[in-house]
């Protein structure tokens, strides 16, 4: 009987065949034999390993001459709208980042997310007239007049920086890997800024002290180093390898050069901690491997730079489910500091972290007398102090936890409401934390959590109004003093209203006495059409103009 081939298969088959292949194995492929190569150059498995990275699927070309050349344009960078959604480790502000195609350019984008609410009067709580409810409408847009990242088609290669350690052997070679992108993100003269390849950090080398991004309160598939003494040049931080680039982290970087005749006095006259450089975030000397001959006779004069981290979320870990419905990205009125982005997220039980030490003076609002509490013994493991003794911890802190007497005791039938058959009732951990930041509580932290969401962290079921059914439970608000000094936790309560809308009763005496309102963002809606106003299904492509929150 005679043997059929590989090459015997009608070109349909091959196809097929050939449509399971990775890209790096369909370019092993294509280098056997000719025959071999028009098959694996075909444009419908070209197509189909694109937008298996895109939400949207594309079918037009755009610029380029098939799908294969499209692929290779943007090889390896195609991760970037596939994960969709960043954010970044700039101190304290951060910033939230959303990904898109262009199809019809070809390339590949990243705005920032931005938003704004108009301040209405606030209004009194009917259970407690020295505590304001603040309105909060906020509109929620991708800044499409200025993309953070910007990879065309045919982007070109920044130059190499300069090596300030010629003898480190760790100094990652040129490839196509460790080189960076130059991106034409700018529109002033003399702004420039290029994207990174990381590395991630192997988990067995990340400990609680390891700078990291994201930070390990964040459930992640994979980590890099945010801290660097060589600019993240060495290969450490750098790919050297297809297999070695990480899915899940980049960077950004970005610089002022100036080129003239010779150097500007006032220029030479920055020096750290001044306007100018504090704005791009350097300590570095002025002339830190930043001044070189240039190829006109002049001296190009390049500014200490600034390089920012990005990180996405694990979908499977953040998006909402029928038993974590609060799961997801979240938009919140921090009052003069404007709109922040927060991500809440729902651990299971074999997942949670320790609480954080200085929620200890908290145990016995959160927890009262259940001193037998599987979870809340467990849960504060890591507190260095006794956590049946008051904490002193941070700003207004005292040896007892003072909080406001409100007007509705803890119903003490509490655990049998909403428990008919069929009902759910929420269990579990809520954890707030910081994708954006301000000046008191920066990005990467958390806001709030609330231990227990379940009965045994029931308050009450509202019944008053704009609250009335829903779910008030025990929570512990994270508040500092500027600069993020002396943080603390205070006794808060959470408002749960509805899967896209929660609010939080600042109420600990000293601090606060109001409450404030967050809504769910619908990421796939503002990525689709730039624009959403919370809340409700409606969204539009016009951008206004604001700043980003």
């Amino acid at each position: 009987m005679a043997i059929s081939t590989l090459m015997d298969l009608p070109s349909e088959l091959i196809q097929h065949i050939l449509a399971y292949l990775e890209p790096v194995h369909l370019a092993n492929v294509a280098q056997t034999c000719r025959h071999l190569q028009i098959e694996s150059y075909d444009n419908q498995i070209w197509l189909r390993l694109i937008n298996r990275y895109l939400p949207t699927p594309i079918s037009r070309l755009g610029p380029m001459k098939s799908f294969r050349e499209l692929y290779i344009a943007h090889h390896p960078h195609w991760f970037l709208p596939q994960n969709r959604i960043w954010f970044g480790d700039t101190e304290p502000s951060g910033k939230l980042l959303v990904t898109r195609y262009d199809e019809d350019n070809g390339s590949i984008n990243a705005y920032t997310v931005v938003a704004r609410t108009p301040r209405g009067l606030p209004i009194d709580w009917e259970l407690d007239p020295d505590v304001q409810i603040h309105t909060f409408n906020p509109k929620v847009w991708l800044d499409l007049h200025q993309p953070v990242v910007k990879l065309q088609v045919d982007s070109r290669r920044a130059e190499r920086p300069p090596d300030d350690y010629p003898s480190d052997r760790s100094y990652a070679s040129e490839s196509v890997y460790t080189s960076e992108i130059l991106m034409d993100t700018f529109v002033d003269s003399g702004l420039y800024s290029s994207f990174m390849l990381c590395r991630n950090l192997p988990a067995a080398a990340i400990t609680e002290g390891t700078s990291v991004w994201p930070p390990l309160k964040y459930p992640a598939h994979g980590r890099t180093r945010n801290d660097s003494h060589n600019r993240f040049n060495s290969t450490g931080h750098k790919p050297t390898r297809h297999d070695e680039v990480s899915q899940t982290n980049f960077r950004l970087r970005k610089w002022v050069e100036y080129t003239g005749r010779r150097a500007t006095p006032s220029l030479l006259s920055f020096g750290p901690g001044e306007p100018f450089q504090s704005t791009f975030g350097a300590d570095l000397p002025f002339f830190a491997a930043g001044t070189n001959l240039h190829a006109g006779g002049g001296v190009r004069i390049r500014m200490p730079e600034d390089i920012t981290t990005y990180a996405t979320l694990p979908g499977g870990n953040f998006a909402p489910t029928p038993q974590k419905p609060w799961q997801g990205i979240w938009v919140g009125d921090y009052s003069a500091h404007g709109c922040e982005f927060l991500v809440i997220h729902q651990p299971d039980k074999q997942d949670e972290r320790p609480l954080p030490s200085g929620m200890g003076r908290l145990r016995h609002w959160l927890y009262g007398d259940r001193r037998g509490s599987d979870s809340s013994d467990r849960s504060f493991t890591s507190a260095a102090e006794d956590l049946d003794e008051p904490v002193v911890t941070g700003q207004g802190s005292s040896s007892q936890a003072e909080t406001r007497t409100l007007s509705h005791p803890p119903d003490a039938h509490a655990q049998d409401n909403n428990t008919e058959p069929g009902h759910f009732t929420p269990s579990g951990r809520l954890e707030a934390m910081k994708l954006t930041g301000d000046p008191y509580m920066p990005r990467g932290e958390y806001t709030f959590i609330a231990p227990e969401i379940g009965d045994a962290g029931l308050v009450r079921i509202a019944e008053e109004e704009p609250f009335k059914g829903a779910r008030v439970v025990k929570s512990a608000g994270h508040i500092a003093n500027r600069g993020f000094r002396d943080d603390s936790y205070m006794a808060c309560q959470l408002i749960l209203i509805s899967p896209n809308r929660i609010a939080q009763l600042w109420q600990e005496i000293g601090h606060f006495g109001h409450i404030s309102f967050f809504h769910r963002v619908d990421i796939d809606t503002l990525a689709r059409n730039g624009m959403v106003q919370t809340g409700t299904a409606a969204s539009s492509a016009t951008v206004p103009e604001s700043s980003a929150a």
